[in-house]
């Protein structure tokens, strides 16, 4: 692995036992090499790209088909001799290459139709090449146990039917020399087989005879000879040819497909990179799965603000994950220092090792199980000196490494730093050693290095108090239990709580009594002090955690109830909406009764009066439905977005009219009829009209037209027929209305389709008179008819 980071903080950090667990979820070498050049990086693109890359993969892997990832031999030095010229690899080998290309075959058709969903992996799937040809070639020339088919050549399959022919010649011809009939002295039972290519016989030693054959081979016991008989030796010799001539095929057929696979070699050896890359995205995301794993936000400034971080390793290797206790780690320019403390065994050094190991995982590219809201910003380097924590004494040789670790840390140390060191100054004097150690973080904070460190000195829980860069952060201790609880707090030191350990594991009562009492004024006070706000902390904390739940339960109530009103609200339009189409189902059906019923009404020359009180019966049904549509509309109109001339329909009224405008106040102005009224704006509902079809051809105007056209109908360019249709119907409409009296628009012209519609006119039951119009009125164009 190449990297500028410091191998030794690696190490420490454990990153190297990242790398080992994801190879081995790799399933292919070349995956494997992928990982192995797998480092921390600091360009921010890069990072990114390949962030995303992993959340596309697992997407994949939790939501998609299975990506054709299998276990392939490594093919690359196979590859690379088929370069070669001459050369010809064997059968097995070209096996591994053609299971390579079946892969990349594979690979490169997969999911074609949801590839949007996964740009970034898509474009790997993309770029590898599928071989059809060459796959065909070896299909047709190996089979899958390595075997080279008859049907790889004509030739080939040509020798091998003449040496099947010749092998059951030679057989037959020695088994009828070894019938009773023809039996030599000395055969033993019919048993035939082969020595070098050749069919002998075996033949009892004492009883050959020179001239029955050739001695090709003699047991162990020398008892019995392998002869191969005069009579079959030009068969023999035959069949030797045959398979010199196979394997000569043979060969030619394997360095023909050693030279394809040659010229494709390029190409094969960067879909053996493509794999590779795909394979180790894969094992990231699977990594990512089994830690609970996210991607974390990547910024240009040198931060760190990870939410709810866990350590990947512990996760991955303990039976029950949810267990480890999630804790929140700050580090920016106003905040560039962390100082933990509080018990040992209590979580401080899994602490540097989790903010070192997440930062160098995500620089890498790789999920971190964290909360996906955190962010890490981009360190050039990072500096970690963690001894053992379970040591019990620290010589002078392992002091003197400490403070080596340090000092690279000092000199190497700048703004885009992480430092951690654990237990600073520990090994020597705790009062040099305390002041050593706040010499050190002063430095860095002067240098705008972000650092965490961990220590038991009091002196330097009340740096924070001077710096405000500087943070205090501790781990909670159980003084009940006597037990760390691995949570940490920030914003308070901890304590030690050595004396107390101590007593629990076993120390006598009297010695910890005597230790307490030996703990200076000052420093008992500091630990009381302590002490006494980590319970009120603890108080706020459960306090907090209880309003918390409360705030959650009733987000959770709140939206269960707004999801059950949305539902209802859901129901109720439906049965609205079913009970509309019964109610216009049922109007429709009484408009067609009520017009058949005019019509027979009209033919049997009943009066006009019993015609305009069945067309009022119509209307009244039809402005009933009108107001229940507009009362049980799903969706009313707001009254601001009425326009002038919009129908609406008057709740308080129960009847329709027509909008004028807004007075003022919540105040509206409406016309009903020929009467204009001021009414409550919210009364106001505008009415939605159907429209079934094209617009209507002029002078096709019904008795809703009739309340907004005036009593007159336009006639000119129709046909008499058409005319005399539309005139009907508008007759019908005028009496519903109420109408005395209309004007028939026909135009001059010849004069022709007035006199049709005076003689039809003269007819019609409902009309009581009829003349031209005055000057004013539109003269000889404009015939005016009185209704009865």
């Amino acid at each position: 692995m190449m990297t500028l980071f410091d191998m030794h903080s690696l190490e420490v950090l454990e990153y190297f036992k990242i790398i080992s667990i994801l190879k081995g979820l790799c399933v292919s070498q070349y995956g494997v090499d992928n990982i192995e050049r797998l480092s921390p990086g600091t360009d921010i693109e890069t990072i990114r790209t390949r962030l995303d890359e992993v959340s596309e993969m697992k997407d994949i892997i939790l939501f998609g088909d299975a990506i054709p990832l299998y276990r392939l031999e490594d093919g690359r030095q196979t590859i690379k001799k088929s370069k070669t010229e001459g050369m010809h690899l064997d059968p097995k080998a070209i096996l591994h290459i053609k299971e390579l290309i079946e892969v990349s075959s594979d690979l490169n058709s997969y999911a074609k139709p949801e590839r949007e969903n996964f740009p970034g992996i898509a474009k790997y799937l993309t770029e590898l090449h599928p071989f059809p040809e060459i796959r065909a070639e070896i299909n047709k020339a190996i089979d899958h146990n390595g075997e080279i088919l008859d049907g790889a050549s004509q030739k080939l399959k040509r020798i091998r039917a003449d040496l099947a022919d010749l092998k059951r010649k030679i057989t037959a011809r020695l088994g009828n020399l070894l019938s009773q009939r023809q039996k030599s002295p000395g055969w033993q039972d019919d048993t035939i087989t082969q020595r070098d290519g050749r069919y002998v016989i075996p033949v009892i030693s004492g009883q050959f005879q020179a001239d029955s054959g050739i001695i090709h081979d003699r047991s162990k016991s020398g008892s019995t000879l392998f002869v191969e008989p005069n009579v079959i030796i030009e068969a023999n010799n035959r069949l030797g040819q045959l398979l010199q001539d196979e394997r000569l095929e043979m060969d030619r057929i394997l360095r023909h497909l050693t030279s394809i696979i040659g010229q494709a070699a390029d190409r094969l050896l960067a879909n053996c990179e493509i794999i590779g890359i795909l394979d180790g995205i894969h094992a990231s995301a699977t990594l990512s799965i089994k830690t609970g794993g996210n991607k974390p936000r990547i910024s240009k400034s040198s931060k760190v603000e990870l939410i709810k971080a866990r350590h990947p390793l512990l996760i991955y290797h303990i039976e029950k994950p949810d267990a480890i206790v999630p804790n929140d780690f700050v580090l920016n320019d106003s905040r560039l220092a962390m100082i933990i403390t509080g018990p040992n065994t209590g979580g401080k050094t899994v602490a540097l090792k989790t903010v070192g190991l997440l930062v160098l995982m995500a620089q890498s590219g790789l999920h971190i199980p964290a909360d996906a809201n955190s962010e890490i910003g981009i360190f050039e380097n990072i500096i970690a000196d963690i001894g053992d924590e379970q040591s019990i004494e620290l010589s002078l040789s392992t002091f003197s490494s400490h403070v080596r670790q340090i000092i690279y840390a000092v000199r190497h140390a700048r703004e885009t730093s992480l430092i951690l060191l654990d237990e600073i100054g520990a090994g020597t004097d705790p009062k040099e050693g305390a002041a050593l150690a706040e010499s050190i973080i002063l430095k860095m904070v002067e240098m705008k290095a972000k650092l965490i460190v961990t220590t038991h000195f009091s002196q330097l829980k009340t740096l924070p108090m001077i710096r405000p860069e500087v943070e205090n952060a501790s781990f909670e201790f159980d003084r009940e239990l006597l037990a760390p609880t691995f949570r940490l707090y920030t914003g308070i030191p901890g304590g030690s709580y050595a004396v107390e350990i101590a007593q629990r594991l076993g120390m006598p009562k009297e010695i910890a009594q005597h230790a307490s009492t030996l703990l200076g004024k000052s420093e008992r006070s500091l630990t009381n002090l302590i002490e006494s706000l980590e319970k009120e902390l603890s108080i706020l904390r459960t306090d907090k955690n209880k309003l918390e739940e409360k705030l959650r339960n009733a987000a959770n109530l709140e939206s269960s109830y707004n999801e059950k009103i949305s539902k209802l609200e859901n129901e109720i339009d439906e049965i609205k909406k079913h009970q509309l189409e019964e109610l216009e189902s049922t109007l429709s059906n009484t408009r067609g009764e009520v017009e058949r019923m005019v019509k027979r009404i009209r033919e049997s020359k009943a009066s006009p009066k019993t015609v305009k009180h069945a067309h009022k019966f119509l209307k009244e049904k039809e402005q009933k439905l009108n107001y229940l549509k507009t009362k049980h509309s799903p969706r009313p109109s707001k009254p601001d977005q009425l326009e002038p001339g919009d129908p609406v329909l008057i709740d308080s009224l129960r009847t329709e009219g027509e909008f004028v405008g807004f007075a003022g106040e919540g105040k509206a102005k409406v016309r009903i009829g020929n009467i204009m009224s001021t009414v409550a704006a919210n009364e106001l509902k505008k009415i939605i009209r159907e429209t079934t079809g094209d617009h209507k051809r002029l002078g096709d105007v019904s008795a809703r037209d009739m309340t907004s056209t005036g009593p007159e109908i336009h006639l000119r360019g129709m046909t008499v027929e058409e005319a005399k249709e539309a005139l009907d119907k508008f007759l019908d409409s005028a009496m519903l209305s109420g109408l005395s009296q209309i004007y028939v628009i026909h135009g001059k012209g010849t004069g022709r389709l007035r006199k049709q519609l005076s003689e039809f006119l003269k007819q019609h039951p409902a009309v009581g008179s009829i003349r031209l119009g005055n000057w004013n009125e539109g003269g000889d164009g404009v015939t005016v008819v009185k209704l009865k």
